[in-house]
């Protein structure tokens, strides 16, 4: 369906408040996605309190212009796939990662949280923490197992990053 220049301009101007607005974002790239398994992925995706975009690039592109996560363009290339929520990020992973439907049908990008990008090598982890108290939990089982000289070496060096 071809938008007119207005429903264009009201899109990304949505797309743009939803982006600011929202803790995570996920792009994927596709190829070979057939439309109904589309829609279950897209279907399966709002039950869990998350959205899905499929946009053109330039869309795309206009609605992250002039913001902290302009840093995105880059990893925009061919058809691509973003999906935001604005509570986690671990949700639309388990959803992409765990769903036979959907795997090896489309390559991870790029991960955003709270504005900042995310190394994908830690995807397996996100996937696996549910909520705040899990993530203590392993920041404290971490913390057990390394020695307080290097617990202390780790806090100079971040206090050294933030002065």
């Amino acid at each position: 369906m071809l938008l007119k220049f207005k429903d264009k301009k009201k899109l990304v101007f949505k797309l743009n408040n939803n982006l600011i607005k929202c803790v995570s974002i996920v792009l994927v790239s596709f190829k070979n996605f057939q439309c109904n398994i589309l829609n279950s992925l897209r279907k399966k995706i709002y039950e869990n309190n998350s959205f899905m975009l499929v946009l053109k690039n330039n869309l795309l592109k206009l609605a992250i212009k002039n913001t902290k996560i302009d840093f995105l363009n880059k990893f925009i290339l061919g058809p691509s796939i973003i999906f935001y929520s604005y509570k986690n990020i671990n949700n639309i992973l388990k959803i992409l990662y765990y769903n036979n439907i959907y795997k090896n049908k489309f390559t991870l990008r790029c991960l955003i949280y709270k504005n900042k990008n995310i190394s994908l090598s830690l995807k397996d982890k996100l996937i696996k923490l549910d909520n705040f108290d899990k993530a203590i939990f392993y920041f404290c089982y971490y913390i057990k197992n390394i020695t307080i000289l290097k617990f202390l070496n780790i806090l100079l060096k971040l206090k050294n990053l933030k002065s």
